[in-house]
């Protein structure tokens, strides 16, 4: 929490590096559900690009949707990531300049989000859960946004919801990483 509140507060300028983000993605989604009644799927395009990257706040963004996907199934469940390249063309419909992008997934099998909460939910401070903060969501959209990319959802009640990254990607960067 207190992580989130200085990303948030103080805009936390990334400290970027080139890195493969295989492992990343994949030590992150073990540590972020281990414990947990839910079962994840990996899928990750095999010859995924390089992403220059502030490790610590990419993997605060996955734990962050990792973490409300476990909320939004609180009987267990299965959460899958997926990772792929994508080259966005121009006027695409994220926003984002043309070039060279990895997608990053997180899909739940959870209870969704209401239509009348899905324009909020990156509010700081919006919250539906008793306890909750409502910065997870706010850190997430802050840390992508300052890397280059877009994040989006798609939800529907009762069947689950799907947050999607779009981040800068740098094709030949390093070697490949079998993670």
């Amino acid at each position: 929490l207190t992580r989130q509140l200085l990303t948030f507060a103080r805009g936390g300028e990334p400290v970027k590096k080139l890195i493969n983000p295989v492992s990343l993605i994949r030590e992150t989604v073990s540590f972020a559900l281990r414990g947990s009644n839910i079962k994840s799927f990996i899928d990750i395009q095999d010859d995924l690009w390089s992403m220059e990257v502030d490790e610590s706040q990419l993997s605060q963004v996955l734990n962050n949707l990792l973490l409300n996907a476990g909320q939004a199934m609180p009987a267990g469940g299965e959460v899958t990531v997926r990772a792929a390249n994508e080259i966005l063309l121009q006027d695409n419909p994220r926003q984002l300049p043309p070039g060279d992008y990895i997608r990053i997934s997180v899909e739940d099998r959870g209870c969704g989000i209401p239509k009348e909460n899905l324009a909020r939910i990156f509010d700081p401070y919006f919250t539906t859960k008793p306890k909750g903060s409502g910065l997870g969501l706010a850190s997430v959209y802050s840390i992508v946004k300052r890397h280059g990319g877009a994040v989006e959802v798609t939800s529907a009640q009762g069947t689950g919801s799907t947050f999607t990254i779009h981040m800068p990607a740098i094709p030949c960067g390093l070697p490949e990483d079998t993670g």
